[in-house]
């Protein structure tokens, strides 16, 4: 259990939680189930992704529209500033909340649940 501040991690720029509290690690919801059962689709080349989603930002109601519409499939996810799993990966969203959004990534060979608030995001392209 982590104890001390983490105020300059870029999970947890805006709040005062570890990066393991965030992620509910041990807890078993219905989100779980909800899950993907299988990796993302095979890794793009940096040139297939549209170049607006480098360079675009959006707020939250905008970013909200993209996930809820993109609820039990693959997208890609960039952050705002460089994290734990890279700036830009894949991202598979399973709840959608006023502040953030819940769901999973794929690391090696298994899903791993995790929870990001909106100021953590830049864009997201749904592509499943």
């Amino acid at each position: 259990m982590y104890h001390h501040s983490m105020n300059n991690h870029p999970y947890n720029h805006h709040q005062q939680q570890s990066y393991a509290d965030s992620m509910h690690i041990g807890r078993q919801t219905d989100e779980d189930e909800a899950g993907p059962f299988a990796p993302p689709p095979q890794q793009f080349a940096q040139s297939q992704i549209p170049q607006p989603f480098f360079t675009q930002s959006f707020q939250p109601p905008q970013l909200r529209s993209r996930l809820c519409n993109c609820l039990g499939s693959w997208g890609l996810l960039g952050l705002r500033r460089q994290g734990q799993f890279g700036r830009d990966f894949w991202f598979f969203p399973v709840a959608v909340r006023r502040n953030s959004v819940t769901g999973f990534i794929w690391i090696g060979g298994r899903r791993q649940r995790v929870r990001f608030n909106f100021s953590q995001i830049r864009n997201f392209i749904c592509v499943g």
